[in-house]
């Protein structure tokens, strides 16, 4: 193969690749696996959204986000999920973004009630990295840590 045809063969893959990448891909790829929510919170569109969505509430999110991880990849949104210090399965939070819309979802558990802030049409519109936060704080993360009885694990 000539110089020639490789630089147009390898321009062209180039450009299948970029074709290829979907919205968001960049966000993710710079976010999912880093620790610093503050920054991520600060992105204009999502400090926007957090504001305009949770009004009054914004300090409790933050509260019940205090004690945190990573921001994590959860079905394809970016998660921040946390608690109040010392206030694990009672004063807890998460935030998904949709990286490709920059859509925000939150959800604030808070004395025993869960409260979702969305711009969806209902629970059916929620992502999946929220209505699977919901499943664990409901049943405050026993099958995530004790082994239920229908569970049978077969090591090999």
């Amino acid at each position: 193969m000539s110089a020639a045809a490789a630089l147009v063969a390898a321009t062209a893959s180039a450009q299948v690749a970029q074709d290829d990448e979907r919205p968001g891909d960049e966000l993710i790829d710079t976010w999912a696996g880093n620790y610093d929510t503050d920054a991520f919170f600060a992105l204009p569109g999502i400090q926007s959204e957090l504001e305009a969505l949770l009004g009054a509430d914004l300090g409790l999110l933050f509260t019940n986000l205090d004690v945190k991880g990573d921001i994590d990849l959860v079905r394809g949104a970016l998660s921040v999920a946390g608690n109040a210090v010392h206030g694990g399965t009672e004063d807890e939070a998460v935030v998904c973004v949709i990286p490709g819309t920059l859509a925000v979802h939150a959800a604030i558990l808070s004395a025993r009630r869960i409260k979702v802030y969305t711009r969806g049409t209902g629970y059916d519109a929620l992502p999946l990295c929220i209505k699977d936060w919901i499943t664990l704080v409901s049943a405050a993360y026993i099958d995530r840590f004790e082994q239920a009885s229908y569970v049978e694990v077969i090591q090999r």
